[in-house]
């Protein structure tokens, strides 16, 4: 749990006790007890509310109906607050409506009911719009059957006898309430957004505490000279106000909406017979208090028994369909559905509580061989007996699941350092390694793996399942390509490659066109490793990318690389350093980091030069604020590999690019002639229009960079000026160049 979250319910829950104490127990004056400490209390809860309510609707992860949602319940919240302090500033007014209750009637209910409304939710298919108002309409009518009897029938019984300011209030509070409790249950029922589930529920919690107290003051308005107004009452209004002021606090805290819709739990699917059991139970209690046997004590319970048969029948009867929808019938694993719900959920389970989850995709290799050769018996063989590895090799609380074919996935939730998530697929592997018996054949079980790791808020289902199909579709490639077969093991070696000094910084020089100075370098890492020799880059950076090691190693490169070119400068040498960084290093805190760094190493802010290339998504806020920041503090930010990927022109308009970096299959297709020239004038010109910076990258040969320089290009870097190198390399050139600097 995080430290803000610890202290949140930390100091939440020891206000909470600390008035139920003084109410319930302390030997305090009635007046103070009974209304000036919860009332206190619940003006503290509802200023928090109000707070953490338009942070929620701040944030920039949902989308816009979440926020708009999230703005009315701020109003709504508001309301309340202000219902507060006229209930403080009006003490002891007994005729109502008093301007409390015409804040909390005909503000705060209004307005939260709307802002309940407006919460996105699941799309319902038809049999879903005559369902949900069934539902709904048990847990109303079994809130409403306990409102009728002990407040709202008696008032109206009594009529005259109480006065019509008393019949007013006796009956305008169960309708405010039943009218909350219909828009938090249509909520809850038809299922929301999995990061709004958590406030939710516990609004639907508050919901409980709020009309549990409501009800006993509205039984005792009805019945003058009954029981006394006890402190529980009061207890429960200040958990009410506690509990929204949590919703609001869990809302706000979420760094980034899951955009997966999941359905009602189980827990939220008995609420109607929640509703049933009220009202029966309260029919059976009406009855026995009449202490008439015969006739009506053994027909209501037989009664009573009947439905109880009838709701188990059913419970028994959903839970099997239930199970049927979102089970694969052949393996007995989760299906395509509840894996992805079972990865929203986890998604969403990780950003409240800070830990990372991964998914990890498996292929087989040569099922349709099995299929087309043995037979389709023999395949189904073959895939019940890889569920059962799967099973085995992860733990009872990962969801393993077939989304369909010979494709598997596990969601591992919580998974901790990505070393964790590997070492799973060291586990399938292992158990891969026994082969199976299919009628006489042995078949050895073989399989394409990919990992793919999120930290808390960074990416949602759709983006960490395509982030791990590509991991997958990369190792099968590498097999069939006969490429390095040990990269499972490089991407568990990867986490200790800086803490054991295996990893060097070799800097490639940018240089002017067209005389070739030095004026810049790029920091590029290289992987020393102590037993397979120097791991080419292409072998280990996309593993860093899917194991999420690579924010580990581009914070030691930032580092290095920043105190290596302000020595430089020390020495007398001007110039700039680009550093790369992924898409998984733009999360928050990025640019803080980077400020510290540059503090700390001396080097100006000027001549850093962020790269990044187009597989940053713009719509992304985080990663878009994280590069405004470093911008608006005057580093420029490179994009890297120009036109290689898409939505090129979206991507100049809404990162603040200063650089664009012609990549290197646009250079060597440069050959003297106008076809060849034309991608790399198109980006050359294009920046000019732009006012944006060019740096040519794969320079090799001088007829390359004397077309370069014609076209109007000024700067790049590639094998023709110098290949990448270590820093007393590059000291030695700058040396060469500048002798007057020594």
């Amino acid at each position: 749990m995080r430290r803000s979250t610890a202290g949140f319910y930390g100091v939440t829950g020891g206000a909470v006790l600390t008035a139920a104490v003084l109410t319930l127990t302390a030997p305090l004056a009635a007046e103070l007890r009974t209304v000036v400490v919860p009332q206190i209390a619940m003006l503290v809860a509802d200023v928090l509310a109000v707070t953490f309510a338009v942070r929620a609707a701040r944030r920039p992860g949902p989308d816009a109906a979440t926020r708009r949602a999230w703005w009315i319940l701020a109003a709504a919240f508001t309301a309340l607050c202000v219902a507060s302090v006229l209930f403080a500033a009006f003490p002891g007014a007994r005729s109502f409506p008093v301007p409390g209750h015409w804040a909390r009637l005909g503000v705060f209910l209004p307005l939260m009911l709307a802002g309940l409304l407006s919460m996105p939710r699941r799309p319902a298919g038809q049999l879903a719009h005559w369902k949900t108002p069934l539902d709904v309409g048990a847990v109303v009518i079994g809130g409403a059957m306990l409102m009728w009897y002990l407040v709202t029938g008696p008032a109206l019984a009594a009529g005259a006898a109480l006065g019509p300011h008393t019949v007013a209030f006796a009956i305008a509070y169960p309708i405010g309430d039943l009218v909350l409790l219909f828009g938090v249950t249509l909520v809850l029922i038809r299922g929301v957004d999995a990061s709004a589930r958590l406030p939710m529920t516990l609004l639907g919690a508050a919901l409980i505490f709020e009309i549990v107290g409501n009800t006993y003051l509205g039984f005792l308005a009805v019945h003058p000279g009954g029981p006394a107004v006890v402190g529980w009452q009061f207890w429960c209004w200040m958990v009410a106000h506690a509990l929204v002021a949590t919703a609001a606090f869990e809302a706000s805290r979420i760094e980034g909406a899951s955009r997966v819709r999941v359905p009602g739990s189980l827990s939220v699917s008995r609420l109607p017979y929640l509703g049933i059991a009220a009202g029966l139970s309260l029919l059976v209690a009406a009855t026995l208090r009449e202490e008439r046997i015969y006739p009506w004590t053994g027909l209501v319970l037989g009664a009573l028994l009947l439905v109880g048969i009838v709701v188990l029948r059913q419970v028994a009867t959903l839970r099997e369909n239930h199970e049927l929808a979102i089970t694969d019938g052949l393996t007995g694993l989760a299906n395509r559905a509840r894996l992805h719900d079972a990865l929203g959920r986890a998604l969403a389970r990780g950003r409240r509580s800070g830990h990372s989850t991964a998914v990890l995709l498996a292929d087989l290799n040569g099922f349709k061989q099995v299929n087309d050769g043995l037979g389709h018996a023999a395949g189904d063989r073959l895939l019940v007996e890889f569920a059962g590895m799967l099973r085995r090799a992860v733990l009872g609380s990962d969801v393993v699941g077939r989304l369909g074919g010979d494709e598997f996935a596990v969601v591992l939730h919580d998974i901790g350092p990505a070393e964790n998530a590997q070492a799973v697929v060291r586990r399938l592997r292992q158990e891969m390694e026994m082969p199976i018996l299919i009628g006489d054949v042995v078949v050895q079980v073989r399989a394409a793996i990919g990992v793919a790791v999120t930290g808390p808020g960074e990416h949602d289902a759709d983006a960490l399942l395509r982030m791990a199909d590509e991991a997958m579709y990369r190792a099968k490639r590498a097999e069939k390509d006969g490429l390095d077969p040990h990269a499972e093991e490089l991407a568990a070696e990867l986490g200790d490659a800086v803490r054991a000094g295996q990893l060097r910084v070799h800097y490639q020089p940018i240089a002017t066109l067209p005389d070739g100075r030095i004026v810049g370098v790029e920091a590029l890492v290289r992987w020393a490793h102590p037993v397979r020799g120097e791991v080419p880059p292409l072998s280990f950076i996309p593993l860093a990318e899917e194991t999420g090691a690579i924010r580990e190693i581009g914070a030691w490169v930032l580092e290095q690389a920043c105190r290596q070119v302000a020595a430089w400068h020390a020495a007398g040498h001007s110039l700039h350093l680009a550093v790369n960084v992924s898409p998984r290093q733009l999360v928050p805190g990025l640019a803080e980091r980077v400020f510290a760094v540059l503090d700390d190493s001396g080097l100006p802010y000027r001549d850093l030069i962020v790269e990044v290339t187009e597989s940053v998504r713009v719509e992304d806020p985080v990663a878009v604020e994280e590069l405004r920041k470093l911008h608006k503090r005057g580093i420029r930010i490179a994009l890297d590999d120009f036109g290689t990927g898409y939505s090129t022109l979206r991507y100049l308009t809404a990162l603040p690019v200063d650089i664009l970096k012609i990549d290197r299959s646009f250079v060597a297709k440069l050959d003297g002639t106008p076809e060849g020239a034309a991608v790399a004038e198109t980006v050359l010109r294009l920046s000019q229009m732009m006012h944006l910076e060019t740096v040519a990258e794969g320079v090799e040969s001088p007829g390359q960079a004397a077309e370069l320089a014609g076209l109007g290009c000024v700067n790049a870097q590639g094998y023709h000026f110098a290949r990448p190198m270590a820093a007393d390399e590059v000291s030695d050139l700058l040396t060469e160049q500048n002798p007057a600097s020594v």
